[in-house]
């Protein structure tokens, strides 16, 4: 363990809440309250006490960040540029939003500027020794850690991580890589255009671009597709295609409040996307983009018990009905902080974020990235009414954060566990219920840890199936595809259809027809619209 002093000791005891969440974000770390000159045996220092104490234990070796004020109320955002190499690769060069930077500049600042707002330096170091003109306020009861580190409050608690990264406090679990995919809600392959989008167009453009873009598409739309619209997506590995929702009638997915009811849509679903893929060859992600951001906890362990392989949604636990950044106690103080939010029985939840103005935030892109989450942006295709230059612009930014692989959903979601290898044996933390493993040299044994799932769930490789935390032989080079199966899990082919209703093909038929007449609609002049 990381032992990390904090001065004075009321820096700590004024901030249980704070320092609790971010025990649990750093495993590897403990804190202490220290008095003055109490320095023995500290691998690091936070002075909440106007910086002398900071001062002294870098002199004296051990890292330490001075926090000048404590962060102001809400106010005009500001902009703060991160502007070196000293910080993490994913931060350099971007600009992120704050609210709270109430405080006054620092005084006679020192060493390389970290960052600045105007030009004015806000974050310095010096050796060993960060100096930041805020310091965090406690967290509200119920408020996650994640609230301080979004699009328009971050810098208070961003020094902070970046010391405690430093000290390995994080544990030593290897992240996953950074990845990325856009997502165009809605689209089908009945003609080779949607609305404003060709899709010959948009397949060339993301080749060229270096992007990937998945169509999410409504089930009940894969009875038909166009073939010249199926061999585009057959030959171009750029786009893909992704589950959203069942009929697309309204919430639905947040509507189904049984259990019965859940699993006859979510099988329903995969039964018309089984047969879609065995008509056109077209595989599909195992990801589902619930319709109008709505989702059930019954629908919710229905597609975990159907065997989806996760969702994405704008806020995680959304059975939770609450903002993700003021979630109740029952998603805990780290919601929204890991590379998917997870609870037994229920899927993965990973994060999606709007791609067009004014919704769009490059701050909070940033920040996911940084967070080690994929980065996965979401739309419509009235998105690009004037053209495909926002996805070029967006892929260049998300490209400019690091090595980033651009990936279907389902290749993001088998990327997306955490690994650490302890002598032969090799173990993954899922974030995902599907996980491609490439099994590194050296390793006889895997095991899978139950982290935020069931324990009763097995694990599957091919035909063989082990209990979840379990070690099983592997072979080092090879290259192995595990599932995660629930012990209450039903086949979808057994499973009888929902209630059928006209007016849920009528009202998806209405759907689609004004989404393609909207771009001729649109050329219409006005005085003709309004005869």
């Amino acid at each position: 363990m990381a032992r990390v002093g904090v001065f004075p000791a009321s820096g700590l005891d004024s901030r249980p809440l704070l320092f609790a969440a971010l025990g649990q974000a750093f495993p590897r770390v403990a804190f202490e309250g220290r008095p003055a000159g109490s320095r023995s045996g500290l691998d690091a220092l936070i002075d909440f006490g106007g910086g002398d104490e900071a001062a002294a234990a870098a002199a004296a070796g051990i890292p330490a960040l001075a926090a000048a004020a404590p962060e102001g109320a809400a106010g005009s955002p500001a902009a703060v540029k991160i502007a070196s190499d000293d910080v993490d690769p994913r931060l350099r060069g971007r600009t992120l939003g704050d609210k709270h930077l109430a405080a006054a500049p620092l005084d006679n600042p020192e060493g390389v500027v970290l960052a600045s707002v105007e030009g004015t330096p806000i974050w310095t170091r010096r050796g060993l020794l960060d100096r930041i003109a805020v310091a965090p306020a406690e967290l509200d009861q119920g408020e996650p850690l994640r609230a301080r580190f979004g699009r328009h409050r971050a810098l208070a608690l961003l020094p902070i991580i970046e010391l405690l990264r430093s000290l390995g406090g994080e544990d030593d679990w290897s992240p996953p890589p950074l990845r990325a995919a856009f997502v165009l809600d809605d689209p089908n392959l009945h003609w080779p255009s949607y609305g404003y989008l060709s899709l010959p167009r948009l397949a060339d453009h993301a080749d060229r671009h270096g992007y990937h873009l998945a169509l999410a598409m409504i089930p009940l739309d894969a009875r038909l597709s166009h073939p010249a619209a199926a061999s585009l997506l057959r030959r171009h590995h750029s786009l893909s295609l992704t589950v959203h929702g069942n009929d697309h009638f309204g919430p639905e997915l947040g509507s189904a409040a049984s259990d019965p009811e859940a699993l006859a849509v979510a099988s329903q679903a995969l039964r018309r996307i089984d047969a879609f893929e065995r008509r056109t060859g077209i595989s599909v992600s195992r990801l589902m983009v619930p319709p109008h951001e709505a989702c059930s906890e019954a629908m919710a362990r229905a597609l975990v018990r159907t065997g989806f392989d996760a969702i994405t949604m704008t806020r995680p636990y959304p059975w939770l009905e609450s903002s993700w950044l003021a979630a109740p106690a029952a998603a805990g103080p780290l919601v929204g902080w890991w590379p998917a939010d997870s609870a037994p029985g229920l899927p993965p939840v990973l994060l999606r974020h709007p791609l067009a103005p004014p919704l769009y935030s490059p701050a909070e892109v940033t920040l996911r990235a940084y967070l080690d989450q994929p980065l996965i942006l979401y739309g419509h295709h009235d998105d690009l009414r004037d053209g495909l230059d926002l996805l070029a612009e967006r892929a260049a930014e998300v490209s400019g954060l690091g090595e980033v692989r651009w990936a279907s959903l389902g290749e993001i979601a088998a990327a997306n566990y955490s690994v650490r290898q302890d002598g032969e044996l090799l173990r993954l933390r899922p974030h995902s219920r599907r996980l491609v493993v490439e099994v590194p040299e050296g390793t006889s044994h895997l095991v899978v840890e139950a982290t935020g799932h069931d324990p009763r769930e097995a694990v599957r490789s091919g035909p063989r199936g082990v209990a979840l935390g379990e070690p099983f032989p592997v072979t080092g080079g090879e290259r192995l595809e595990l599932s995660l199966r629930s012990p209450h899990a039903v086949s979808p082919a057994v499973t009888g259809p929902p209630r059928h209703r006209i007016r849920r093909v009528a009202r998806r038929f209405a759907g689609e027809a004004h989404d393609r007449l909207t771009p001729a609609l649109a050329r219409l002049p006005r005085g003709r619209l309004n005869s």
